[in-house]
């Protein structure tokens, strides 16, 4: 079946929509195959999965810090809408993956490598050899640094081409320096695990609090927020609170390996919050010029004024998002 065949990849509802389709995406979400495995470590990771009976590409979505696949309901219904397979994976430490320390809320991996071993095993042992379509990576904020990292350490990968959405190439460190902001991740990081036997919170993160809407740094749209707000308080097993200070000092020496790393041959496409005050979009830029200085296929799309969560952005941006997403994958020949 050809492109041209399928629905225009975009949004199915308005936010004014959205407050009378929560059945639909419950039902919809109900359908799909959820499922887990164990890792390396037989720490036991959950899945879901949107089999398109003619998907005219497979999605391998990484979520982003704190978020569980359920909180994708509407965007996994809208590209399931428009021809595509979808799979999420909730990573270690969150969602309903096994947490990483007996605090629940704490943000906490012991090593950011943990997640790219984690994503190789689900495509590996569960997505590969079920494929129908070609793959299509798709991944927001620290989701896209564990995408990044996975191609970038395996070659024969096998994606058509990724997206990634308010990439965690570079962390907002303001309003302390970078280069200050490190060398303090760093010592704070030595100094807990020097005088405690488990991982702390990093200084000023807290356990999980269901934030207002009023001066969030995340999204615009009130009725997104509220449904993502509420899902985690009607299933309070999904709550993550902030990072513990290793998270933290992995997630740098992560970023510093990616950003040092050689530039990837196949096309991506960078989606970025031009308000965003989460991650450093000046690292975002530098990762796009070194692939364009070597004549590789790497594009920046700016959505201005967007908060972070751009996929859960109000009407206007995020079908900006739609709309660069689905000029992707027509060039892709998807």
């Amino acid at each position: 079946m050809s492109a041209a065949s399928f629905n225009t990849l975009s949004a199915r509802f308005t936010e004014e929509q959205l407050q009378h389709a929560l059945p639909v995406l419950q039902q919809f979400w109900q359908q799909g195959q959820h499922r887990s495995f164990f890792s390396f470590d037989q720490r036991q990771l959950y899945y879901s999965s949107f089999r398109h009976p003619e998907p005219r590409a497979e999605i391998v979505l990484s979520p982003g810090r704190i978020e569980a696949a359920q909180k994708y309901q509407e965007f996994c219904f809208d590209l399931y809408q428009a021809g595509f397979t979808v799979h999420l994976i909730d990573h270690r430490g969150q969602g309903l993956s096994d947490r990483i320390s007996a605090d629940r809320h704490l943000g906490d991996v012991a090593d950011f490598q943990h997640y790219v071993q984690d994503f190789a095993l689900w495509l590996q042992h569960h997505i590969v050899p079920k494929q129908q379509a070609p793959l299509l990576g798709l991944a927001h904020s620290m989701g896209s640094a564990i995408l990044c990292r996975y191609l970038q350490q395996h070659s024969k990968h096998g994606f058509s081409g990724v997206v990634y959405c308010s990439p965690m190439f570079g962390i907002q460190t303001k309003p302390l320096p970078k280069v200050v902001a490190t060398v303090l991740v760093h010592l704070i990081a030595k100094l807990h695990s020097l005088c405690a036997n488990q991982a702390c919170y990093f200084p000023g993160q807290k356990p999980y609090l269901d934030k207002p809407f009023s001066g969030n740094h995340l999204t615009h749209s009130l009725v997104r927020y509220q449904q993502f707000r509420q899902l985690y308080q009607t299933q309070a097993e999904l709550q993550l609170g902030g990072v513990s200070s290793r998270w933290l000092e992995q997630s740098l020496l992560a970023i510093k390996a990616l950003q040092q790393a050689p530039a990837l041959a196949l096309p991506q496409l960078i989606v970025q919050a031009t308000a965003d005050p989460v991650v450093d979009n000046q690292m975002q830029q530098l990762y796009q010029q070194k692939h364009s200085q070597q004549g590789l296929p790497c594009e920046l799309v700016t959505i201005q004024g967007a908060l972070h969560e751009i996929i859960f952005e109000s009407d206007p941006l995020r079908n900006q998002l739609f709309s660069a997403l689905h000029r992707f994958v027509l060039q892709l020949g998807l």
